[in-house]
């Protein structure tokens, strides 16, 4: 886990480190008061933390010896990487000897804080925990987590929950933490634990929306701020961006949390939800694009009429014409099947194909009914013989919406077909609106800055 951990480890830069400690209230009277920071990398946190602590104890005139003592007992670390904990070691003696206090037997612990027996509670946590995926945690890590913590429990979590519930966990009932974490908890959908048990100790949200702290990272972060007993009936919410804050009630917080307000799904009286209208869905999915793309096909193959013109958001920006191999068969509108055989004699040219790939395709994840020449998902296959439309999962600065034929057959992104009497014209109309794009700047997830990343769900679900 060490060598996972530095992959993914992103350091505090010392603004927020300072911002932080100040919006915990770690600014005075702070000899006797323990702060834990449970994944505390080089320092970054600590070193400012141990400055404060003893300018605060000079002031207050508490004496060397005290001080010294003090140090060791109320500032907390824990880090499993060695290095990194030697490092920061080094940095903490440093200001110790500045202030000659040397020597200092700091309570930095080398050890998995998830797994460690603390029986010691805290006025303060602070911190910026790792950023892991579950994809990229071991399988012995996430059955850990999950039998472990409350908010792991259920789905795919990422690391940095457990350290949340862990820092939350170890405060005394009085104790305040403030975090560093990605915004996007807010509406994913294996966030949903960590969501209820924030809430009740949720004080206040510093959300920097579109402002990318860390360069590599993929989403933007907020720092909350909780409060072990609190259960205020509001929290304080801060757009970074705009310099605007809000009162939110917790109660339009109880399941995604769109934040300041959904407002424009707050009034729903007299309007149509778009998913009652058209089917928004996900495109199909071949789970082996490299054996059903074509990018030269040839015009033997072009004469099949198996063969089809497809649809990717990349290659429609770009202007690129692509065709896929799309081995079913619509009879009366109705998907049809074909045998391997029938296949194979009706089709010889992409049977031949297909047939490069047949162990790749055998050895797909694939539905259970479909066979090795056949898509690995039936999702959306049923109804790609209509006009539909072609949406971007990632918004950036405004919606485009691309109108596709009966015969093209989008393979990445969200179509839209109708299913009640309207037009795909009103669809694209509604798609390309102010008002839907508003809507998906609240609801949406950020991403690389500027972008939103929006679900189905999203889309069905939008009112007009």
């Amino acid at each position: 886990m060490a060598s996972l951990k530095e992959n993914c480890r992103v350091f505090t830069p010392p603004k927020l480190v300072i911002q932080m400690l100040d919006l915990l209230g770690y600014t005075g009277d702070l000899y006797g008061k323990r702060i834990l920071e449970n994944s505390c990398g080089e320092g970054a946190f600590l070193i400012e933390i141990a400055r404060r602590y003893i300018n605060d104890c000079r002031h207050q005139g508490i004496a060397n010896d005290n001080i010294r003592q003090g140090l060791e007992r109320d500032i907390w670390g824990y880090e499993i990487d060695e290095g990194h904990a030697a490092h920061c070691i080094a940095e903490l003696n440093a200001i110790a000897k500045e202030n000659g206090l040397l020597p200092v037997c700091w309570s930095i612990v080398t050890e998995d804080v998830l797994k460690a027996n603390i029986d010691i509670r805290f006025s303060f946590a602070v911190g910026n925990p790792p950023y892991i995926t579950y994809s990229a945690l071991s399988e012995d890590t996430r059955s850990y987590m999950k039998n472990a913590f409350e908010v792991c429990s259920i789905g795919k979590p990422d690391y940095y929950y457990a350290f949340v519930e862990s820092a939350l966990t170890h405060l005394d009932e009085n104790g305040k933490l403030a975090y560093l974490i990605p915004n996007n908890f807010f509406k994913t959908k294996f966030a949903d634990k960590l969501r209820q048990f924030l809430l009740p100790r949720l004080t206040e949200i510093y959300d920097y929306t579109q402002i990318k702290l860390f360069a590599d990272a993929l989403t933007s972060s907020a720092i909350i701020l909780c409060n072990r007993t609190a259960n205020a009936a509001v929290i304080q919410y801060h757009d970074m961006l705009t310099g605007k804050a809000y009162s939110v009630p917790k109660a339009l917080m109880q399941q995604r949390w769109i934040l300041p307000i959904d407002s424009q799904n707050g009034d729903a009286q007299g309007k149509l939800r778009f998913g009652d209208c058209f089917s928004a869905a996900s495109t199909v999915a071949t789970l082996c694009n490299k054996a059903f793309l074509l990018e030269n096909p040839s015009a033997e193959a072009m004469g099949e009429s198996v063969v089809r013109p497809a649809a990717s958001l990349r290659a429609l920006t770009k202007g690129k014409t692509e065709y896929i191999i799309f081995p079913y068969a619509f009879n009366g509108g109705t998907l049809a099947h074909y045998s391997e055989e029938a296949f194979a004699a009706q089709f010889p040219l992409a049977s031949a194909h297909l047939e490069k790939y047949q162990d790749k395709l055998e050895k797909r994840d694939k539905d259970e009914t479909a066979l090795w020449f056949e898509y690995g998902r039936s999702q959306a296959i049923a109804h790609m013989n209509q006009r539909k439309l072609l949406l971007s999962t990632l918004i950036t600065g405004k919606v485009k919406v691309y109108e596709l034929d009966e015969n093209t057959i989008p393979y990445t992104g969200i179509y839209i077909v109708p299913k009640a009497d309207m037009p795909l014209s009103r669809a694209k109309e509604i798609l390309e609106s102010k008002s839907f794009l508003s809507y998906i700047n609240q609801v949406g997830i950020h991403a690389n800055g500027t972008s939103m990343r929006i679900s189905i769900s999203d889309v069905n679900d939008y009112l007009f």
